[in-house]
């Protein structure tokens, strides 16, 4: 059986200690110091160059773990750097609700100037260096179309809008149609989470079969339906939308068309005549097919809004607007189809809400 023998190194060598006489297959184990201590990493996250965890040394000051993840980055505040410490005692014998210790400082050219100086770090503590409110990174939006001075502009406020484009801009042309005008928009994460959530309802309503058939998911972009001439006469109002990165608006030639699609016996398109109803559009395309859903018709405006035909749509109808009178037909893929004629949607909620009023028996 194997036996472990207390040694005094130092004594031996010094010649203070008997000697010990070694046997075969012994083995001599001279521990370090450092194999009895945790000495955990230190971690930085934050407006640092290279936020990471890194090996923690005796006397590491916070200076120094600024300086070893390449110092402060440009949106960096250096008047909120937080240090987060453990809560160690070995000795308690009482539960404890405090979990950690936080210390904050200010620097100046990487220093600390109001906290403790030259503030020396722990095993495991963790270092946050906490973004300037002060900071902003440029905003571009984009305008295309009849507009005098198409392209990219940065933002100048929070709060900018769609006549404050329109004005950077220099203005529409005299052949824009501001009624048609639309905004295509960059989905954020929270936007694609909700999308996914109303597609998983759908899903389970309709089947997956269905789902297939519609080749409905969610997209990076989706088109806001706006008002562009009531945002210019009305700046500040309600139809005069706030903008967010990313933004593209896009303003197109005034048309004098509209177009019949879906189930009709020719889908086509004929020249707009004010005051004439539905019924005077739908007959320019031969009138209603056998299998159409004469009740369920539709009509998708050029700036990505949808609305449900109501009476005789007289005054529903606008030059680019596009009607639509969806199929009764037992194969759902032509639902889809349906759809495919559509130009865009307001939105993908709006989408979604025209896709079950358009199947629903």
């Amino acid at each position: 059986t194997t036996e472990v023998i207390p040694v005094d190194i130092k004594a031996i060598m010094d010649g203070t200690s008997q000697n010990i006489i070694l046997a075969k297959n012994d083995i001599l184990y001279i521990p370090s110091i450092h194999d009895l201590e945790d000495r955990g990493d230190v971690v930085i996250h934050g407006e640092v160059a290279k936020p990471d965890s890194y090996p923690y040394a005796d006397n590491m000051t916070l200076e120094d773990l600024i300086i070893q993840a390449g110092g402060l980055r440009e949106a960096a505040s250096v008047v909120r750097v937080d240090v987060s410490r453990r809560i160690r005692n070995p000795h308690s014998t009482v539960d404890n609700d405090t979990i950690g210790r936080t210390y904050t400082f200010s620097l100046k050219e990487g220093f600390v100037v109001d906290g403790t100086p030259g503030f020396v770090l722990q095993p495991y503590d963790e270092v946050y260096v906490r973004r300037s409110p002060g900071y902003q990174a440029q905003q571009n939006v984009v305008v295309e179309g009849e507009i005098l001075f198409g392209g990219s502009y940065a933002m100048t406020s929070r709060e900018e809008r769609l006549s404050d484009l329109i004005r950077k801009a220099g203005g529409s042309t005299k052949n824009a149609y501001l009624r048609g005008a639309k905004l295509t928009r960059v989905a954020t994460e929270g936007e694609k989470k909700r999308m996914e959530d109303v597609l998983r309802l759908m899903s389970r309503q309709l089947g997956e079969a269905m789902m297939d058939s519609l080749d409905i998911h969610v997209e990076d972009h989706f088109t806001v339906g706006i008002d562009l001439e009531k945002a210019l006469a009305n700046p500040g109002s309600m139809a005069d939308i706030v903008l967010r990165e990313g933004d593209v608006v896009f303003i197109p030639k005034s048309t004098n068309t509209v177009k019949i699609n879906g189930a009709v016996m020719v889908p086509n398109t004929v020249s707009y005549i004010a005051g004439k109803n539905i019924d005077y559009y739908l007959n320019q395309a031969g009138g209603y097919s056998d299998n159409a859903k004469k009740s369920k018709k539709f009509i998708v405006y050029m700036n990505g809004q949808v609305t449900k035909v109501k009476g005789s749509g007289k005054k529903q109808i606008e030059p680019g607007c596009e009607i639509i009178v969806p199929s009764r037909s037992k194969k759902r893929t032509n639902v889809g189809e349906i759809l495919g004629y559509a130009t865009s949607f307001s939105s993908l909620g709006m989408m979604i809400a025209s896709i079950a009023n358009l199947i629903k028996k």
